[in-house]
């Protein structure tokens, strides 16, 4: 990962395939290379750091990463996005930039891309076009202290007692897991493998009193299986606070 955006993610899938499995192909992707980027040739399963526009036929704008402030993030190749992004897009390199001109049956089909409030961002059998920019392969953990703390800094062996919340986007309303004043705070051994390998990563360094955000990739978090409400290829949101550190014996 070449640059470390800050809680940019936007996990809303607003590019949800809209397809219809019954419908008749009417063509494929065109796909056109603006910039070829570099480095490794992203494949599926690769999360990936995108800003996009995209348009009608006619040149009018109905979606972009500039509107929403942050870039989208997504696994390639597992049905998080339209199926023409799913191809389209593999093969890019990261600073490439690539047009992709979709027909409807490969974008949002026969339904469209609608919501709960009857809008329709984009009609029932349109074809649309993207401009999409890889800005970078999502491949490391992210951490930003909230407040850094002053007591024990933890480190691999160390036993951390926690409290935490976790969260599938940066949003309200997207809890998934949290510790409660009922069941205590959550206490683990830090590098023994007994939780997701993000926290494992994540958590070295933290001092004692100290709170600590985690944006996690599928690759250290729950991967293609998930797990309960957490789906495959999620990207994890953890807001950390170390209460206590209990040092590993020496000698």
């Amino acid at each position: 990962m070449r640059r470390n955006p800050v809680l940019f993610i936007l996990l809303s899938f607003a590019l949800l395939a809209g397809c219809d499995s019954d419908s008749a192909p009417k063509g494929d992707v065109i796909i056109t290379d603006i910039e070829i980027g570099s480095g490794t040739p992203v494949r599926t399963g690769n999360t990936l750091i995108v800003e996009y526009v995209g348009r009608f036929s006619d040149g009018s704008i109905f979606d972009s990463t500039d509107e929403k402030g942050e870039p989208f993030v997504f696994t390639l190749g597992v049905n998080q996005v339209i199926k023409g992004w799913d191809s389209g897009l593999q093969d890019m390199k990261v600073g490439g930039k690539r047009r992709l001109e979709i027909p409807s049956h490969l974008a949002f089909g026969k339904k469209g891309q609608c919501f709960s409030t009857g809008e329709c961002a984009v009609p029932g059998n349109t074809d649309v076009i993207y401009e999409v920019e890889l800005i970078d392969i999502f491949d490391e953990v992210i951490t930003q202290d909230i407040v850094t703390g002053d007591g024990l800094t933890a480190e691999l062996g160390d036993v951390l007692v926690v409290s935490y919340i976790g969260q599938l986007s940066n949003r309200e309303g997207s809890v998934f897991d949290a510790s409660t004043i009922q069941a205590g705070n959550f206490l683990f051994t830090l590098g023994a493998g007994s939780v997701i390998s993000g926290w494992d990563i994540g958590l070295q360094g933290m001092k004692v009193g100290g709170k600590r955000e985690l944006t996690i990739p599928p690759m250290f978090g729950y991967g293609a299986f998930g797990r309960g409400p957490i789906p495959s290829f999620a990207v994890l949101f953890f807001t950390v606070d170390l209460i206590e550190v209990v040092k590993r014996p020496t000698g």
